[in-house]
């Protein structure tokens, strides 16, 4: 097999894309200083994976489509059907105690029980954030070599993406 000479910023010629009905997450979130998203809402989020390289392994492959499925679908499933909070806000104060979750921004409180909640390490739960949260849980479990791409839809058409 050759091993194609790329210069930085070429495109990678071979690429995977894993985009499937079980790579989605029900999840509420809130979204601060938003006219409208900043109370609690919900969305049905779609993820789509791609994975590109220069180099196809053994199989003649670029990876296996199950095993980044099962990345992807790892990544997904502390998300499903909870309520995603920006722990890493400052705008809002979060107290844990044994069997929930209290959170208090300037103008309401929530107290949610603590399985219903993902306390996730974002200054905010946008979508743009949430593609960068899941491309994190991926790349750490892909091994190395590889391009990734994640992108995430909230609703229809509306789609966040996120790559280095």
């Amino acid at each position: 097999m050759r091993n194609l000479k790329l210069s930085k910023g070429d495109k990678l010629p071979y690429r995977l894309t894993v985009e499937r009905a079980d790579l989605t997450f029900s999840a509420a979130h809130f979204l601060l200083k938003h006219e409208k998203c900043a109370r609690l809402h919900g969305h049905n989020y779609k993820v789509r994976v791609e994975v590109a390289s220069d180099l196809l392994d053994g199989k003649h492959m670029v990876i296996d489509f199950f095993s980044i499925r099962e990345l992807a679908r790892k990544a997904c499933e502390p998300l499903d059907h909870r309520v995603l909070i920006p722990a890493k806000s400052n705008e809002i104060s979060i107290k844990e105690c044994e069997n929930e979750v209290e959170v208090v921004l300037t103008d309401r409180r929530y107290v949610f029980p603590r399985s219903d909640v993902a306390l996730l390490p974002l200054e905010a739960t946008t979508v743009e954030k949430i593609a960068e949260y899941l491309y994190a849980k991926i790349r750490e479990k892909l091994p190395e070599g590889f391009n990734l791409k994640v992108s995430v839809e909230e609703a229809e058409g509306a789609i966040a993406t996120f790559e280095l």
